[in-house]
């Protein structure tokens, strides 16, 4: 026995590991200042060779900078089937994952993991995690990766066939050299033979050639002879006068590589030998293969599974986006789930079927057939999406319920790139996660959300930050606006895209390991400049996702959506709910099954998103559960928006018509009642959700269409105690396409219950009562005066409760302050502001007035000059295949910007310097320290990082997207010493050697442009007027 144990051994394994798990939402929070919701990291090591040292100093850097997990992935340059991912440089049968090696150094990173309190994932398998060391010899077996194909033969008008079937297309798999990488499979299975008559005008040479439907022939139970020996034959006379054609459709593993074999073949007693190979994605059976390798190979092995089953170590059996090919993806339970689900045999749906194609990248035959327009063919392909995708299901519940069985939980990627309902596959895994890659924007991410939140699964992740073409090059300000555009889409965990281990390897000179060749960012770590400074923006990060990980998400309105994998193009059009302040997300048919899904005073799934309409847009077929479930839902009164049209199909196909028969009759009953509208277009929906009475969490006057929301409950103890947490995003940022600018409004909070309202600042941590806003009797909150910046964020929290985070809940508070002049709530107080003098009207909740002065005292915004810079050089070691993975830290003279502010390129000789640059200078400042008048610094534009101390004192970390810093309690009267760290990405200095760096045995040959590094605006000395006063 070598990659697989039977079933039954592998039952008896995970018996003994079940003992604990670490369930997610079990693990401690801490609070929003100091919170244990931290980034996590993708940690690639190439393979086990490796330092093991290092491996624990990695570790401890991730937890230094405030992350709170990784992910642990052994990339073995992916595959090494793409071009510029890497080369296999040391032998994979000492290295590889399964071997000696790679489980010391996996034991090496649990235990490190569990010293520096965070937690680790393990992948399953290299590469993706798609598959896992197989002995060659046993790749051709259940379990693995199989594929349908097909072979054809046209017959011409007045002749027939007799002989064996005709061979199928196979197409192996290359890699980028040439040679053949996938397994050698030679066996196949007879899926089905399909004779028809060509349609009308079909031409046999063409790559796509049509059929008449009505002429197909079921000739697979005249096959005589067997498909083993390749005596499999048939005989046929087509009855018609035209053209025909023969097809013949067989199954076989087709064996796609996941990582190479060792460099001398495979040898049985050493599994790093074997190379790994994608198991079957839709049979529980290929999950068994991966789960018996890992439990046997790596868990039971040096107490690695008793280690990850500790509180708080192990967290995730993991698995990345599915970007693997076949033909068609096929397995041997297929055609009896497509009869059970859809109460035909797929035979007649043969032909059609790899007009899908396997995946986005695969490699389809030269020839494919459809059935013209003799049948809607695309039904046919609808029923084979469906019946994949709860295959797909079922292979993801068996890798959950097996993950809990060894003490841990499942996460994956879930659906896309394949042919599969998205929304119902994120119903599954115990943690969903996407990437701000694969699923850059908000809406598509809401193509998933919905069936995390009905799935009832309290965290949903996104690989976050790999941008095209940025290695060495990402900025701060790119990475945050990948998270928070992440998080609008439901996200709350960021797993940064990525960590490469940080040691030498043979084949690379510095800077070390860079993960695809280049393409893609980032190769965070110690080997970064800003690496020391990144502790303020992960804890801003921490902190939000603080408030997005809390109580269950809340979504305004589901969308219907029955279609497979992700769409680009929103599938609800327009910006008109949005800009009405309504949030929403789409669900599946697939969805309504599951358990609480239910309309219970007012609100779908009242436990999870609680729903407060169902809306279906240009819906021209719907399926009979959910059409019964939509005459439920309108029966409890829910309402339910029709746009352009109702349904009156079923999606795929069936004999006969009794399906689409009950939808029409359902939906029949629909039309006319109270809580069921049909409007004209989706700019009508705002409206008629409005005469409904159903109105958004969160509104915004003026309305915007960048404004987007995310509302998080919390139910305490008794039904009195709740609290909404509101994440507020402007979305106006290079991913989304949005109208340009910030957004300055009044915002209503509507949380559905009286409490009172608490601003919550990521930044430095501060809880606050909101000191100006009015409230309705319904609990209904505005606040003026809110402004966001283009990628800008607000945190808001409403709680019943006396007091949050520690933060009393003020009796009293400001409904008006006058124009100019801003709020401030503390704990002792309110402190009002303006930036001009002023005498402010401020009136209370209780009715009293008072009017307050506020004098500048002669104090104007200035510039501050004077600066003074010093730059520690991050630069290339003169033999770049010496300390490979470690810069040499060059002090450069002190420089005297005497021409102001500017970019380091524009300063002789620092084109090509990367680094740290220590900037400063001395701020006069004639205000008492407890005065009448605070101050502001606004640094204008933050390039990557920076960190500013005065006086000695750190301030807090500046938002990049407005970099204004209260630092009124940092200033003393008369002189003060500023400091401004402002570090570099490595990209220059990479740049500098050009096609010199070399990782994984190849050379770079990206060279993006010199970037502009430094304070590159002018840093701005804002005073403003204030007093406090008591409530």
């Amino acid at each position: 026995m070598h990659s697989s144990a039977s079933l039954a051994c592998l039952l008896l394994l995970s018996a003994n590991f079940a003992r604990s798990q670490n369930i997610p939402q079990d693990l401690p929070r801490g609070s929003f200042q100091t919170p244990k919701t931290g980034v996590k990291w993708r940690y690639w090591i190439e393979d086990a060779d490796v330092d093991l040292d290092t491996l624990r100093f990695d570790v401890a850097e991730m937890a230094r900078v405030g992350s709170h997990g990784f992910e642990l992935l052994s990339y073995q340059s992916y595959g090494s089937i793409l071009g510029q991912t890497g080369e296999i440089v040391v032998d994979p049968k000492d290295f590889a994952f399964g071997s000696d090696r790679f489980v010391t150094a996996s034991a090496t990173l649990v235990q490190a993991a569990m010293e520096n309190n965070i937690t680790i994932d393990f992948t399953l398998g290299p590469d993706q995690g798609a598959g896992v060391p197989v002995f060659p010899d046993d790749v051709d077996m259940e379990g693995m990766n199989t594929e349908m194909v097909f072979g054809s033969h046209f017959i011409q008008p007045g002749d027939s066939f007799d002989g064996l079937l005709p061979p199928p297309s196979i197409l192996p798999f290359f890699d980028f050299r040439g040679d053949l990488s996938s397994a050698n499979i030679t066996n196949m299975n007879l899926v089905g033979v399909i004779g028809a008559e060509l349609a009308s005008g079909a031409n046999t040479s063409a790559e796509r050639v049509s059929l008449d439907f009505n002429t197909v022939v079921d000739l697979t139970d005249q096959v005589q002879g067997s498909v083993d020996d390749g005596s499999a034959s048939v005989s046929w006379s087509p009855s018609s006068n035209g053209t025909s054609v023969l097809l013949s459709f067989f199954s076989r593993r087709n064996g796609f590589p996941e990582a190479k074999p060792g460099f001398n073949g495979a040898q049985p007693d050493e599994p790093g030998s074997w190379g790994s190979w994608v198991i079957d994605h839709f049979s529980t059976k290929g999950a068994n293969v991966t789960a018996s390798f890992m439990e046997s190979n790596l868990l039971s092995q040096q107490g690695i599974g008793d280690l990850l089953r500790q509180p708080g170590v192990g967290q995730y059996m993991w698995e990345d986006s599915m970007e693997f090919d076949a033909q068609l993806f096929w397995t041997e339970g297929l055609p009896q789930r497509f009869m059970d689900r859809h109460g035909y045999n797929i035979s007649i749906a043969l032909p059609v079927l790899h007009t899908l194609g396997g995946t986005v990248r695969s490699q389809e035959p030269n020839q494919t057939f459809d059935y013209g327009t003799s049948i809607n063919w695309g039904k046919f392909t609808e029923d084979y999406q469906d019946t994949l995708t709860s295959l797909y299901i079922d292979y993801m519940a068996a890798f959950s319920d097996w993950a809990r069985s060894v003490g841990m939980t499942f996460s994956n990627q879930p659906g896309y790139n394949f042919h599969l309902d998205v929304a119902a596959s994120a119903a599954i895994p115990d943690t969903p996660e996407i990437e701000s890659l694969g699923v850059p924007s908000i809406d598509e991410a809401r193509q998933l959300s919905g069936g995390v939140h009905l799935g009832n699964h309290p965290i949903f992740s996104s690989e976050t930050g790999a941008r095209p073409g940025e290695a060495n090059a990402l900025r701060m300000i790119e990475l945050l606006e990948d998270a928070k555009t992440q998080y609008a889409g439901g996200v709350n965990v960021a797993l940064l895209h990525g960590f490469p281990y940080s040691g030498d390897y043979p084949n690379t000179t510095w800077p070390g390991i860079t993960t695809f060749g280049y393409s893609f960012a980032e190769m965070h770590g110690p080997r970064m400049p800003a690496w020391d400074y990144y502790r303020g923006y992960l804890d801003f990060l921490a902190r939000t996702q603080y408030a997005l990980q809390a109580g269950v998400a809340k979504v305004d309105l589901a969308i219907y959506r029955k279609d497979y994998d992700i769409t680009g193009t929103s599938p609800f059009q327009g910006t008109s709910l949005i800009s009405a302040g309504y949030t929403y997300e789409y669900i599946s048919p697939e969805n309504l099954k599951l358990p609480g899904v239910s309309v219970v005073d007012g609100r779908l799934a009242p436990a999870g998103p609680a729903y407060k309409a169902l809306i279906l847009s240009r819906i021209q077929s719907i399926t009979v559960d959910a059409a019964q479930s939509l005459v439920e839902f309108s029966d409890s009164g829910f309402p339910i928006i029709f746009v352009g049209s109702t349904p009156d199909d079923i999606p795929g196909f069936e004999v006969g018509d009794s399906q689409k028969t009950q939808v029409q009759s359902l939906i029949s009953q629909l039309v006319g009642k109270s809580s069921v509208t049909i409007v004209d277009t989706e700019d009508d929906v705002a409206g008629a959700l409005a005469q409904m009475g159903v109105s958004p969490a969160t509104s915004a006057n003026p309305e915007s269409p960048n404004l987007y929301t995310i509302v998080r409950e919390i139910q305490g103890d008794t039904e009195a105690d709740r609290t909404s947490h509101f994440y507020l995003f402007n979305s106006n940022v290079s991913t989304s396409g949005s109208v340009p600018g910030p957004i300055n409004f009044t915002l209503t909070l509507n949380p559905g219950f009286n409490g009172t309202p608490f601003a919550l600042d990521p930044w430095t941590g501060d809880v606050n009562p909101v000191a100006l806003y009015t409230v309705d009797d319904n609990g209904t909150i505005s606040i003026p005066f809110i402004s966001l910046a283009p990628a800008q964020t607000a945190l808001f929290t409403i709680t019943t409760l006396s007091s949050f985070e520690g933060v009393a809940a003020p009796s009293t508070h400001l409904t008006s302050v006058g124009e100019g002049v801003i709020a401030v709530g503390s704990s002792s107080g309110v402190e009002l502001r303006s930036f001009q003098d002023n005498d402010a009207e401020i009136t209370f909740s209780n009715g009293s007035t008072q009017t307050v002065n506020l004098s500048l005292s002669g104090e104007s915004p200035r510039e501050l000059d004077g600066w003074q810079l010093n730059i520690t050089a991050w630069t290339p070691p003169a033999d770049l295949s010496q300390n490979k993975s470690k810069p040499v830290l060059v002090p450069m003279a002190p420089i005297n910007l005497t021409q102001g502010l500017v970019p380091w390129d524009q300063l002789e000789g620092l084109a090509n310097v990367s680094g740290v640059g220590t900037y400063v200078t001395t701020l006069d400042w004639d205000q008492a320290e407890d005065g009448g008048v605070g101050v502001q610094l606004d640094f204008g534009e933050v390039f990557h990082t920076i960190k500013a101390w005065i006086n000695g004192v750190e301030i807090p970390t500046a938002d990049p997207t407005n970099p204004v810093v209260d630092v009124s309690g940092f200033v003393k009267q008369g002189s003060n010493d500023i400091r401004v760290d402002a570090a570099s990405t490595l990209l220059n200095a990479v740049n500098s050697v050009g096609t010199a760096v070399v990782s994984l045995a190849q050379p770079r040959t990206a060279h993006p442009v010199n970037q502009h590094y430094g304070l590159v605006a002018p840093v701005t000395l804002i005073p403003y007027a204030r007093a406090v006063i008591s409530l």
